[in-house]
């Protein structure tokens, strides 16, 4: 795994969206890493213990990423159980003080007492969220996953005959979207990220630069209208 040590007045500054990654707790979000850092323009990495792997064809183009300040990698001193939470909400801090307001911050992590530093973002007149992975990273032991895909399907089905019926006022960038599909399922929060990732793996859209793209053609099929 990459470290990068740099101190903290070494923080890009770009204007943009920050992603701040609880790898701790969500380990398979190193598999976004490059599509990440095409869609955020600072992003940054906290773990304690991981045994994380990365190809060796990523090596060079991170190191570039690292060494222009868009990506840290951070491991914390210590490797107590919540290491990785303190090392976001400090970062986020950190961030909060050098970032233009109109940065975004989205955090990702399973471990609802990060909402506590989106509330403190928030309370700051920040935009920030908090992103969970915990039904894709479910163990299969302890999955369901005939229930599972039932309910990604009915879920998707239903966002797709939205944006048919609302397809002159669809969301442009992720952050929208991602609000939009928490809007749309207030009951069920827990499967938003779920549902924006079902929605991108089948190529319904795509996210470039943190604007959406949309495939017509693949939402009416995902609707059930094809």
């Amino acid at each position: 795994m990459l470290e990068n040590n740099q101190p903290t007045d070494h923080i890009s500054t770009e204007v943009g969206r920050v992603l701040l990654i609880d790898l701790e707790n969500c380990p398979h979000q190193i598999y976004q890493l490059q599509e990440n850092l095409e869609q955020f323009s600072q992003v940054v990495i906290c773990y304690a213990q991981s045994g994380a792997k990365i190809p060796l064809d990523w090596l060079i183009p991170l190191s570039t990423m690292i060494n222009c300040n868009k990506l840290k990698i951070l491991k914390m001193a210590t490797t107590g159980k919540n290491s990785a939470d303190f090392g976001i909400c400090f970062f986020a801090g950190v961030l909060m003080q050098q970032l233009p307001k109109d940065t975004h911050f989205v955090i990702i992590s399973n471990d609802t007492d990060l909402d506590h530093a989106v509330n403190l973002l928030q309370s700051q007149g920040r935009s920030a969220e908090r992103i969970g992975t915990q039904k894709e990273e479910e163990s299969p032991a302890k999955s369901t996953p005939n229930k599972s895909e039932d309910i990604d399907s009915s879920r998707v089905k239903l966002y797709c005959i939205h944006l048919i019926k609302y397809s002159k006022n669809r969301p442009t960038k992720q952050e929208t979207l991602l609000n939009s599909i928490k809007t749309k399922f207030q009951d069920s929060p827990g499967e938003v990220a779920e549902v924006f990732n079902v929605l991108k793996i089948q190529g319904a859209v795509k996210i470039l630069e943190g604007k959406v793209l949309y495939n017509d053609k693949k939402i009416q099929e995902l609707a059930g209208e094809s």
